[in-house]
């Protein structure tokens, strides 16, 4: 063989050996190309089961506060001397720790103490100490409530009494209407959240 004919067998040898780690290099890159959008799709995947999980859980809760609410009158009080020096709660709580509402928005983490009507007790199946949602018409204002006491047992509205500290913030706070959800309920999809 002539010099010309090793060269070019050795030129289409290398050619054809580039040609295929070229393929092998590209499909290298495909596949790991194809298993980080494996992982991607399982990640969305999992992501959309969570959401739809969220969904559900939120839909549920929104049917309970829709079908368990009861329309209440709220009427604010103020803690006076009538009182006494250290008066408690029905359910031996400090009255004095009761947490007025500055302008009518309660911040984050904060618990009404509310006294019920026998009426609202039992439109409500509450016990003392059952978590309560106060919810105004257009659901733009909600306050979570703990029952604390009763109010006077010859009461026959649905009434939910809110005690105040101060008797500026219950004058502020007034009387108005809500709709009440006890969340405390043995069928409430709420009961693992209450604090």
């Amino acid at each position: 063989m002539t010099i010309r004919s090793w060269v070019m067998a050795l030129s289409i040898v290398v050619l054809f050996g580039s040609g295929v780690a070229f393929r092998r290099h590209e499909n290298d890159r495909a596949m790991e190309r194809i298993q980080q959008l494996t992982e991607e799709l399982e990640r969305t995947r999992t992501q959309l089961l969570d959401t739809r999980a969220a969904l559900e859980d939120a839909n549920k809760k929104l049917g309970f506060l829709e079908t368990s609410k009861a329309r209440v009158q709220v009427t604010a009080y103020a803690l006076t001397d009538d009182f006494g020096p250290d008066p408690v709660f029905s359910n031996n709580t400090r009255a004095r720790n009761a947490y007025a509402v500055p302008n009518h928005t309660l911040p984050a983490g904060k618990v009404l103490n509310v006294a019920l009507s026998p009426t609202a007790e039992r439109k409500l199946h509450a016990s003392l100490n059952d978590t309560i949602v106060l919810l105004s018409r257009n659901h733009r204002r909600q306050h979570l409530a703990r029952f604390v006491d009763r109010t006077v047992q010859t009461e026959t509205r649905p009434v939910v009494d809110v005690l105040f500290a101060d008797a500026h913030q219950a004058r502020i706070w007034g009387r108005q209407t809500f709709y009440a959800v006890n969340i405390s309920q043995p069928d409430s999809p709420f009961r693992l959240h209450t604090p």
